[in-house]
């Protein structure tokens, strides 16, 4: 039940990495007219759409028992959250040429990066539950009777 559900937990923040690559990362206000600003995946070159391809496949190599799954299952969710910190995050505010021409223009953070904060975080934690418990969620061999 418990590796059923890290399971999901890990498919469903690689599903919320993917997503929040095509959607905006922020969104600029000029008094009362909203513009977008930047897509999250153009912002950063779509890491996180790889990320959510590599840790989907290794999410289900952890679900069948493979430890060194689990462990790069949490380093790609660590990756993960490196990006939308130490790339993202200092950009969320930015507005860009609209800051230059519009005094009261003002940036904020839009549903792409709650989506993919939401995906590193769920896909970190999951992977250090699959990685800590891997040894007592390994699938039971059949046992031989006769």
């Amino acid at each position: 039940m418990l590796r059923s559900a890290l399971l999901a937990a890990a498919l469903l923040a690689c599903l919320l990495l993917a997503i929040a690559e095509f959607t905006d990362l922020n969104e600029i206000r000029i008094i009362t007219v909203t513009e977008e600003g930047v897509g999250v995946g153009s912002h950063h070159g779509y890491a996180l759409l790889i990320i959510a391809l590599a840790s989907a496949v290794m999410a289900l190599g952890a679900h069948r028992g493979s430890r060194p799954a689990a462990f790069a299952l949490a380093a790609l969710g660590v990756a993960a959250l490196i990006v939308v910190l130490a790339v993202d995050l200092p950009d969320v505010d930015a507005t860009g040429l609209y800051g230059r021409d519009y005094e009261q223009a003002e940036s904020q953070a839009a549903i792409g990066f709650y989506l993919e904060t939401a995906g590193a975080i769920l896909l970190l934690v999951a992977g250090v539950l699959t990685a800590v418990l891997g040894p007592s969620l390994r699938p039971r061999e059949p046992t031989d009777a006769r």
